[in-house]
């Protein structure tokens, strides 16, 4: 059985956001990391995708990209910050960034 993805991409800045849908998101991501030239306009360089969507069948998955086309700019960060409040890639083959920094706590 197959799944269906939608997911929105965005860049460093966080200030593109592209929808779409996929079967496989590993390619998506890899193309977004080997691409040399922008994808939505000429200086946009969308490297992480920040919101994912799981649909079984394609009518629904294409069903929900429609929509997350049409929803404006605000509603979309709303989606994602509720999602994903950091804004880090969720693709699952992506290393995790380790920090030697600790953390510090105040009682």
């Amino acid at each position: 059985m197959n799944k269906y993805y939608t997911y929105i991409a965005t860049d460093s800045n966080r200030r593109f956001l592209q929808t779409g849908i996929s079967q496989d998101l590993n390619s998506v991501y890899h193309d977004l990391q080997n691409s040399h030239e922008p994808a939505l306009f000429s200086y946009a360089m969308l490297n992480r995708i920040v919101l994912v969507e799981t649909f079984l069948n394609q009518s629904d998955a294409e069903k929900r990209l429609k929509e997350l086309s049409s929803m404006g700019r605000i509603v979309k960060e709303r989606l994602i910050r509720k999602a994903n409040p950091n804004w880090l890639s969720l693709c699952p083959n992506t290393p995790k960034i380790r920090s030697n920094k600790k953390a510090v706590v105040y009682a």
